[in-house]
């Protein structure tokens, strides 16, 4: 009998000392969360405070405007090419029909 006892009672044991140190890590999950899990930021707060708070945001600003003002820039140099272009083309006519004309007095000069 004093083998039954001496097993009860380690049966006991083992199960105050489970008892015991699954309290202990319910207590320390709480207190874990309460400490540290309730206070980290979420994706949503990340993303608000990168696009609100960050020193960045005015870098990107100012880029985005000279990348605007570029782009209208590009365009109007676009626009004068396209004009230079045209006139060049009607200045190589003329020079054509000019270098045509002086031939015709040429011929007429020599006759």
């Amino acid at each position: 009998m004093l083998l039954a006892n001496e097993t009860a009672a380690i049966i006991s044991n083992f199960w105050q000392v489970l008892a015991t140190t699954l309290g202990g890590i319910i207590v320390t999950l709480i207190i874990f969360w309460a400490g540290v899990v309730r206070h980290m930021a979420t994706k949503k707060d990340v993303r608000e405070m990168i696009e609100t708070r960050s020193p960045y945001i005015n870098d990107r600003n100012y880029i985005m405007e000279r990348l605007a003002a570029n782009k209208e820039i590009q365009g109007q140099l676009s626009t004068a090419l396209q004009k230079n272009c045209e006139v060049m083309t009607d200045l190589k006519i003329q020079i054509a029909t000019l270098g045509k004309t002086l031939e015709a007095l040429e011929k007429r000069m020599e006759e």
